[in-house]
C-alpha cells in the first residue's frame, strides 16, 4: 500500500470523526464484514494494478454497450436522471454561479466545452451536455475501448462531430489547465482509489476556465462510510466521506442537492457542483 493512499486513509478517518459521521465500511456481499475504519479497508484491500484490473475486466467483459447496461439495468431511470441534472444545472446558474458558460452566446462567441468523465457510450453528452446544455463541443473520457468504440454511433453523427474520444482511465487523466466549462463525473467515482481521486478532482480542478464547475453524481450510502463490492472493484462512499475527499483536493462545495425521485431500491443520488479553491 503507497504512503499517499494511506495518507488521504487517514485525512479521511479525521474529517469524518471530525463532523461525527461514519467511519466503518462494509461489504457489499457480507453485511457482517465491517470495516472500523476507512484506513482499515484501506490496508486490506488489493493492490492499485489489481484494483484497477478488476474494474476494467468488469466493463470490458460484462457490461453491454447500452443505456441498460451503463446504468446497471435501471435503463428506465434514464430520463428522470437527466431532467433532474438539468435543472440542477440550470438552477446552479440562475442563483449561484450566473458566470457558468453553457453556450457560445454566453461566452462572447467563443466555444464552451465540457467533459464527461467516465462517459461510456456518452449516454450524459447526448442527453444532457449537448443537445440540453447547449455546449459546443465534449470529450468523452472512457476506460473501456468497447465502450468509447460505441460511442459514436450511439451519440449519432451530428453529436459525435462535435466529441473527442479519449480512452482513458480516470486515474490517468491529465487534462490541459482552463480547458473545460463543465466537468460531469457521474456513477464512476466509486471505481478510483482514494488518492487518485483526490489527485483526479485536482486534475479536473486545474482544468476549469473561469466561472467553471466540477459535478459529481453518484450514489451515496448512509449508515456507513462505504460499501465495498469486491465483484467489480468499487466503492459507494458516503456523502461526508465525497465532501472530505473533495476538500483534500482544493475543491469547494457551490451547490448540493439530492434528487429525491429515483426508485427507492437505489441509493441516494445527490450532485455535487464545485468549484476550484479561490476561484470565487
Amino acid at each position: 500500500m503507497d504512503d499517499d493512499e494511506r495518507a488521504v486513509a487517514r485525512s479521511v478517518d479525521s474529517a469524518l470523526r471530525s463532523s461525527g459521521s461514519p467511519v466503518h465500511g462494509k461489504d457489499a456481499d457480507d453485511d457482517a464484514l465491517l470495516y472500523p475504519s476507512v484506513s482499515d479497508w484501506t490496508d486490506r484491500h488489493p493492490d492499485r494494478d489489481s484494483w484497477y484490473r478488476t474494474g476494467h475486466r468488469h466493463y470490458e467483459d460484462g457490461v453491454d454497450a447500452t443505456v441498460d447496461g451503463m446504468l446497471g439495468g435501471f435503463a428506465r431511470i434514464t430520463e428522470t436522471d437527466l431532467e433532474g441534472s438539468a435543472r440542477f444545472v440550470r438552477d446552479v446558474k440562475t442563483r449561484i454561479r450566473p458566470g457558468l458558460r453553457l453556450t457560445k452566446e454566453e461566452n462572447g462567441g467563443t466555444p464552451t466545452v465540457a467533459c464527461e468523465c467516465g462517459a461510456g457510450i456518452g449516454r450524459v453528452t447526448r442527453g444532457l451536455l449537448l443537445p440540453v446544455l447547449g455546449m459546443t463541443r465534449c470529450d468523452l473520457v472512457e476506460t473501456s475501448g468497447k465502450l468509447l468504440s460505441a460511442a459514436p454511433s450511439y451519440l449519432g453523427e451530428d453529436v459525435a462531430s462535435r466529441c473527442r474520444f479519449l480512452r482513458s482511465g480516470l486515474q490517468d487523466f491529465d487534462p490541459p489547465a482552463r480547458s473545460y466549462d463543465l466537468v460531469w463525473v457521474q456513477w464512476v467515482i466509486g471505481y478510483l482509489r482514494d488518492a487518485d481521486l483526490v489527485g483526479f478532482l485536482r486534475r479536473c480542478g486545474a482544468a476549469l476556465r473561469e466561472g467553471g464547475l466540477v459535478v459529481i453524481k453518484d450514489n451515496v450510502c448512509e449508515d456507513a462510510a462505504f460499501v465495498a463490492d469486491r465483484d467489480d472493484a468499487s466503492r459507494t462512499r458516503s456523502l461526508p466521506y465525497i465532501r472530505a475527499i473533495a476538500d483534500l483536493a482544493g475543491l469547494d462545495v457551490v451547490c448540493e442537492e439530492v434528487q429525491g425521485d429515483f426508485p427507492s431500491e437505489i441509493f441516494p443520488v445527490p450532485m455535487i457542483a464545485l468549484e476550484r479553491r479561490g476561484s470565487s
